[in-house]
């Protein structure tokens, strides 16, 4: 390709030589033109002149025709201008493929300016895309730019959101609606997904070539979808439209195609910085969790410590028998506080190893709880029951009493009394209800209690450390179950946990494998 061009001028100097144009460094079609004009005026007007003095000669020579010199004469000057036509003929062949030559190489030097204002463009454009990080910021630079390049009127990024479908994500001059879903194999962007292969359309999209194609833009007349592909792996596709004065050639969606490329690599490093930076917020934020974790142990280790040694301090003094008494319950109340946070704290890093799963067994729910909710009386936190004789589900009788115990704990903590247990069975499974009368649990917080070290009452005037319901959850699901809060009937929070009744075949043979 890069020869092509030195040859071509290599037979324009040749052919300008040949054809009288020496003096020309550059010659033009126009200037071949004229040479053209010149050269055939100039036959023209010696074709003329010889034929005018043939016949001079002739009349002037009278009488002496009959001898024959005129005839010789007469052939010489036909010789002689057809002579001249033979060079004017062999000069206008090698003018016509000069010309043929100056407009080859013009056509070629147009294709090669365009072809390097794309490649600018092309460079331009991934440059922008490299200089942004920010996944918005990105699929918003590749729509201006693809527009842009090829001028287009409306622009789509649709990117993978799962195995069976494609997500709008970034939408210019289109109605498309953001965040609407296509499946892969229908329409016009899922049938590229599924192909991998880029697709021209023009004219009117019929909508049995395209299942479930939707004419959103019906005065567009040309389109154009290309997949977004990096190492191998499908990240989406880009749509490129185009009204009824713009009409998308093959070139056009090799030009994309292109495109496609750079954009395809700016998308997953974005994706990439994407999922770092959500990381880094994660690790922030369970770093900042710990350390509210770290501060609400030692605020909640400080207050029966303290009163431990306080009432071994008073012990030493003469005091009463009664007195004695009291200070050796609140030596034993307050070591039962103890043993109890050192338990959820090492019940809470226990359900971290991997294997570590509960034994599961038939258990009478219904029992466990009246005995959890007695302990409740006895501890000064009154519970009401309501639950059937007998309720059997499949579960770890120590993993269920801690799962009531907290839940009534937190019950007591953050709601108001009365706290109620419910247990209601249902096909196939059981459901444990912890109900109280409190301001209830805010929708969007509803899944954050669950988390290690959330605490509702970030201020710390309630006693915790933000581990019971991430306790409760991972104590349920290690029995098969599943657990949630909502609003409860007539205010207060309602949380639920659903246990299985059912033989869990699968999950008593693992268990039994680590035991």
């Amino acid at each position: 390709m890069d020869q092509l061009p030195v040859e071509i001028s290599q037979r324009i100097r040749h052919e300008a030589r040949v054809a009288g144009l020496r003096e020309a460094r550059a010659p033009s079609i126009e200037m071949v033109e004229r040479r053209r004009m010149q050269l055939w005026f100039l036959t023209v007007v010696i074709v003329i002149v010889l034929g005018l003095a043939t016949l001079v000669a002739s009349w002037s020579a009278g009488t002496v025709l009959v001898t024959g010199e005129p005839w010789i004469l007469r052939a010489a000057v036909a010789a002689l201008g057809l002579g001249f036509c033979v060079y004017a003929v062999e000069k206008e062949i090698h003018l016509h493929r000069l010309s043929r030559l100056l407009v080859d190489e013009r056509i070629l030097n147009s294709a090669m300016a365009h072809r390097l204002q794309m490649n600018a463009a092309l460079f331009n454009a991934g440059k922008a895309l490299n200089s942004v990080l920010d996944l918005d910021d990105v699929l918003d630079a590749i729509l201006a730019n693809a527009l842009d390049l090829l001028g287009g009127a409306t622009g789509s990024v649709m990117l993978v959101e799962d195995e069976e479908s494609l997500r709008v994500v970034a939408v210019r001059g289109s109605r498309l609606a953001r965040d609407a879903k296509v499946k892969l194999g229908e329409s016009i962007a899922g049938r590229v997904a599924k192909s991998r292969e880029p697709l021209l359309i023009s004219g009117v999209v019929a909508p049995t070539d395209y299942p479930g194609y939707e004419d959103r833009e019906h005065t567009t007349a040309s389109a154009m979808c290309v997949p977004l592909v990096n190492r191998g792996q499908l990240l989406g596709v880009l749509n490129i439209s185009a009204y009824s004065e713009r009409d998308f050639d093959e070139h056009d969606l090799q030009v994309l195609s292109l495109f496609a490329e750079p954009v395809a690599a700016a998308i997953a490093k974005a994706g990439l910085y994407e999922a770092e930076r959500a990381h880094v917020a994660q690790l922030l934020d369970s770093d900042r969790m710990k350390t509210q974790f770290v501060a609400s142990v030692s605020h909640e280790l400080r207050t029966p410590i303290t009163s431990i040694r306080g009432a071994v301090s008073a012990s030493r003094r003469q005091i009463t028998p009664e007195q004695r008494v009291e200070l050796l319950e609140v030596i034993e109340r307050q070591s039962l506080r103890l043993q109890s946070m050192v338990e959820e704290i090492f019940t809470a890093a226990k359900m971290e190893e991997d294997g570590n799963r509960p034994l599961l067994r038939r258990i009478d729910l219904a029992a466990l709880v009246r005995l959890a909710a007695l302990d409740s009386q006895v501890a000064g936190r009154p519970v009401e029951v309501e639950a059937p004789t007998t309720c059997e589900v499949r579960a770890d009788p120590e993993a269920v009493r801690r799962i009531v115990g907290n839940l009534i704990e937190n019950g007591h903590k953050y709601g108001d009394a009365p706290v109620r247990i419910t247990v209601q069975p249902t096909e196939g499974q059981v459901v444990l209800s912890v109900v109280d009368h409190g301001a209830g649990v805010p929708a969007e917080v509803r899944e954050k209690i669950f988390e290690r070290f959330y605490r509702m009452d970030p201020n710390g005037t309630k006693p915790g450390m933000g581990l019971g319901l991430a306790i409760v959850r991972g104590l349920v699901e290690s029995c098969g179950g599943s657990v949630w809060v909502e609003d409860a009937p007539g205010g207060g929070a309602a949380f639920r946990v659903a246990l299985r009744t059912g033989a869990i075949e699968e999950s008593s043979r693992e268990v039994a494998h680590v035991g």
